[in-house]
């Protein structure tokens, strides 16, 4: 690491990069990595197809791989033609996810009331996982944005105690040395 301090030093600038362009998050940035994503769905689905081809050829089982492969081409693709629309019906599934599991966490808080000394806790959790389902469910769009603000605030905080970690590293190199 200590020879190497330099490549923490680039990875604290990328992470800075990242989160920047998070924090300053556009729709058409959205889009374009949601179409991103997509071609790396739809490229490893085309891997598993041949993979496919290739365990037929060899006649060996090839069912799974061949079916996983399709489904990620068509997948990929439809993310590619629709990327905003994907972004949206995966933050409406994790909207469901979190209502589903607040419903949840608030009926063991319910159920384990006389065994649990803490159970507020746990139901507090529960709405408020509930709560965060609900606007996801009803205005996605802005939740994404929110979510893309705190990623990179987030990442950059990182980046720059990645820096200065690089520099400690190199600083106690020199001192060594």
């Amino acid at each position: 690491m200590k020879k190497n301090w330099w490549i923490l030093t680039l990875n604290g600038v990328l992470a800075i990069v990242f989160g920047g362009l998070a924090l300053f998050a556009t729709e058409e940035l959205i889009i374009s990595l949601s179409k991103f994503f997509g071609l790396l769905v739809l490229i490893g689905g085309i891997l598993l197809l041949l993979g496919a081809f290739d365990q037929k050829r060899k006649k060996k089982n090839y069912s799974l791989m061949f079916f996983e492969g399709a489904i990620s081409v068509i997948l990929g693709g439809l993310i590619m033609i629709f990327p905003m629309q994907t972004v949206r019906l995966f933050l409406i599934f994790i909207g469901l996810w979190a209502m589903l599991l607040g419903l949840f966490k608030i009926y063991v808080s319910i159920v384990m009331r006389k065994i649990l000394d803490f159970n507020f806790v746990l139901a507090l959790g529960g709405i408020l996982l509930f709560a965060i389902g609900l606007v996801l469910l009803l205005d996605p769009a802005y939740v994404a944005g929110f979510l893309m603000k705190v990623l990179g605030a987030i990442f950059v905080l990182i980046g720059i105690i990645l820096i200065y970690f690089s520099f400690a590293v190199k600083n106690a190199q020199a001192r060594k040395g």
